[in-house]
């Protein structure tokens, strides 16, 4: 189950306004429903998404975030 909260509506304007320019951050306390709503966000708006989930991800996919300055490695 769902409810509609308002970080939807503020994920939708970045997404229209900023997106082209600027990354998104979701930030709060534990178990809000910050993953939830990215996860619904990504299903809804976009054709396709890649989902790390960093509790569970293998070392090979961690380490791709090790050095974020080479950017060829990281995308």
């Amino acid at each position: 189950m769902y409810f509609k909260r308002k970080a939807y509506d503020k994920l939708a304007d970045w997404k229209s306004h900023y997106a082209d320019n600027y990354a998104v951050l979701l930030e709060g306390a534990r178990r809000v429903g910050k993953s939830t709503i990215a996860k619904l966000f990504a299903e809804n708006e976009y054709k396709s998404y890649i989902l790390i989930d960093f509790s569970i991800a293998s070392p090979d996919i961690l380490s791709c975030f090790d050095d974020i300055n080479n950017l060829n490695m990281f995308f």
